[in-house]
């Protein structure tokens, strides 16, 4: 799965590569950096993606005296800082970038903000949105974990209902509980899409749905430990279907 996540990530930061026209016009060298570069990104935010400060900490050093000692990056990490703390540019020959650079392109907070709406410009949030944003718009599936209470559904709440193109992408939240059955989450997702044909369903034409499910561990465990919802989230992330319980 690691690996799977790496090379998806990777695939998506590869965009420009599609048209050979902006390969042929680029230098050798500077598209092997950004290949470099990019998987180098990528591999921060899969293997090392699910890691905590302390772990973070860690693969921060294995990463700069070991996995890129004996053949070192084109463009190397800067010493300052952790790689976790870096994006990479790809702008003629590549670079690194610290996200709260882009906290200076932020609008200063309007002084009549309702206090429940306000959400303060921080670097983590910078980069998830930043990260959302790439898997999101390749339909790529994402997993977002960390301690209760550290602001990841309002995150996605903000990136999905403020920075995505609302013509085209369509936000569906459903939220789980110990409560949650598998038909009741099967129910919610049909229920606010389409039906096209027999055993199809989708959004609307001309548009893309984006699932949010929040609290994802909360289901209660059946007799033999699994968690149902889940499993059939799975099945439905690895297959594309699930079965239709009334035909």
């Amino acid at each position: 799965n690691l690996v799977n996540s790496c090379m998806n990530l990777h695939a998506a930061l590869l965009d420009d590569f599609e048209d050979a026209k902006v390969v042929e016009g680029m230098d050798a060298s500077h598209v092997a950096a950004w290949i470099e570069g990019t998987f180098a990104f990528a591999l921060v935010w899969s293997v090392g993606g699910s890691c905590d400060s302390a772990g973070r900490a860690h693969f921060d050093r294995f990463l700069r005296s070991e996995a890129f000692a004996r053949r070192p990056l084109a463009v190397p990490f800067p010493e300052e800082h952790s790689v976790y703390d870096y994006e990479f540019v790809k702008e003629g020959g590549g670079a690194w970038r610290l996200w709260s650079e882009h906290l200076r392109d932020y609008p200063p907070i309007p002084e009549n903000a309702n206090f429940q709406s306000i959400l303060v410009p921080t670097t983590d949030m910078v980069r998830y949105k930043y990260l959302m944003d790439v898997l999101i718009t390749h339909q790529k599936p994402a997993l977002f974990v960390g301690p209760t209470g550290t602001g990841k559904s309002v995150y996605i709440a903000d990136k999905l209902l403020n920075d995505l193109p609302k013509d085209i992408y369509k936000p569906l939240f459903v939220s789980f509980s110990a409560q949650t059955s598998a038909n009741v989450t099967q129910d919610i997702i049909m229920g606010k899409l389409d039906k096209r044909r027999k055993g199809v369903y989708g959004p609307t034409f001309g548009t893309k749905a984006v699932v949010f499910v929040d609290d994802l561990n909360m289901p209660a465990l059946e007799e033999y430990g699994a968690q149902p919802p889940i499993e059939l989230l799975r099945q439905w992330l690895d297959h594309g279907n699930w079965y239709d319980r009334k035909d």
